[in-house]
C-alpha cells in the first residue's frame, strides 16, 4: 500500500480533498528538506523512507517550525518563497503537520508490519520473538523521554501487528473486524514484566469494550478459554445492554490464534486479579 492509497483509505468520504491536500502538504516538506539541506536524505525522497525513529525527528521538526510560522516568527517555512511556491496556507493552517503525522502513522504501520511478518514466518517461539525484537530495537534500555516513548511506541505497533496477524485480524471473544477499534491487548502488563512484553503468548485481540473491561480485571478467560465475569458486573449491572455484550458472553469460548495460543500461565496470574 502506498501512502496515498493509505490516505484515501483513512479518509473515505466522496468529494473529500483532505487526502490530496495531505500529500501536497508531504510533498512541501520533502522539498523544504532538500533545500534545506536537513535529515542527510541526500537526493532520497521522504516518500522512501522506511526508519520510524527518522520520521518521528522529522514529525517534531516540522511541528516545531510551523508553529513559529505560525506566530509569523523565522522558520524554515519561509523557504517556500524560494521554491516559488503559494502554499503557505499548508502551514499557516496546521496541514503541514497533521500530514507527516499521518504520514508517520503509516510508516509505523508499515514497519511493524514488515517486522512481525518476518517474525511469524521465522517459525520461532513466542519467547524467542520476544527477546529478538526488544534486544534490535533495545526496548527496554534507559535514555531519553523521548527515546523511551518511541521504542515503546515501536514495540507496542510490533505487537500488535503480531496479534492481528495470528488472530486473523478480528476480535477473539466477538469477532468484530473493523481495525479502528481492534486492540493488542497485554495479558500480563508492559510495566509489570519486561520479559513478556513483546511476547505474542502474552496478548489477545480484543474490541475496545472487552479490551477495557479485560484491563479493569472486570472479565478473564478460564482454563478452557472462557470468559469469566466479576461478580461485581453482575451484582450492580443488569440492563440488556449489559445482558447483551457482557452476559451473552459468559462461559463462551475465544476464537484462538492460527499460533501462539495464549499462555495459561499468564491468564492464571490475570484471573488472581478479577475484580470480586
Amino acid at each position: 500500500m502506498t501512502f496515498k492509497e493509505y490516505l484515501y483509505k483513512s479518509f473515505p468520504a466522496k468529494n473529500s480533498g483532505t487526502p490530496a491536500s495531505y500529500h501536497t502538504a508531504v510533498e512541501l516538506i520533502d522539498e523544504l528538506i532538500h533545500l534545506a539541506n536537513l535529515f542527510n536524505l541526500g537526493s532520497q525522497s521522504i516518500f522512501e523512507l522506511q526508519d520510524p525513529f527518522l520520521i518521528d525527528n522529522i514529525i517534531e521538526f516540522v511541528v516545531e517550525e510551523e508553529f513559529k510560522f505560525k506566530r509569523k516568527e523565522s522558520s524554515a517555512f519561509d523557504l517556500i518563497n524560494l521554491m516559488q511556491r503559494k502554499q503557505t496556507s499548508y502551514p499557516g493552517g496546521g496541514f503541514c503537520s497533521a500530514a507527516i503525522k499521518k504520514y508517520g502513522e503509516f510508516i509505523h504501520l508499515k514497519y511493524a508490519q514488515g517486522v512481525a511478518n518476518f517474525a511469524l514466518s521465522s517459525n520461532i517461539s513466542a519467547s524467542r520473538i520476544s527477546r529478538l525484537i526488544q534486544k534490535q530495537y533495545k526496548i527496554n534500555d534507559i535514555g531519553t523521554e523521548k527515546e523511551v516513548r518511541l521504542k515503546r511506541r515501536i514495540g507496542q505497533d510490533i505487537f500488535r501487528a503480531i496479534l492481528l496477524e495470528i488472530y486473523s485480524h478480528k476480535c477473539c471473544v466477538t469477532g468484530i473486524d473493523v481495525p479502528d477499534v481492534l486492540r493488542a491487548s497485554h495479558i500480563i502488563p508492559w510495566s509489570e514484566n519486561k520479559a513478556t512484553r513483546l511476547n505474542p503468548e502474552n496478548g489477545l485481540c480484543l474490541s475496545a469494550t472487552y479490551d477495557a473491561a479485560f484491563d479493569k480485571h472486570l472479565i478473564s478467560f478460564d482454563e478452557n478459554y472462557q470468559m469469566i465475569l466479576s461478580p461485581i458486573l453482575k451484582e450492580e449491572f443488569s440492563s440488556d445492554a449489559f445482558k447483551k455484550y457482557f452476559l451473552n458472553f459468559e462461559g463462551k469460548k475465544i476464537e484462538l490464534p492460527s499460533n501462539y495460543m495464549p499462555s495459561q500461565k499468564f491468564l492464571e496470574k490475570h484471573r488472581e486479579k478479577l475484580i470480586i
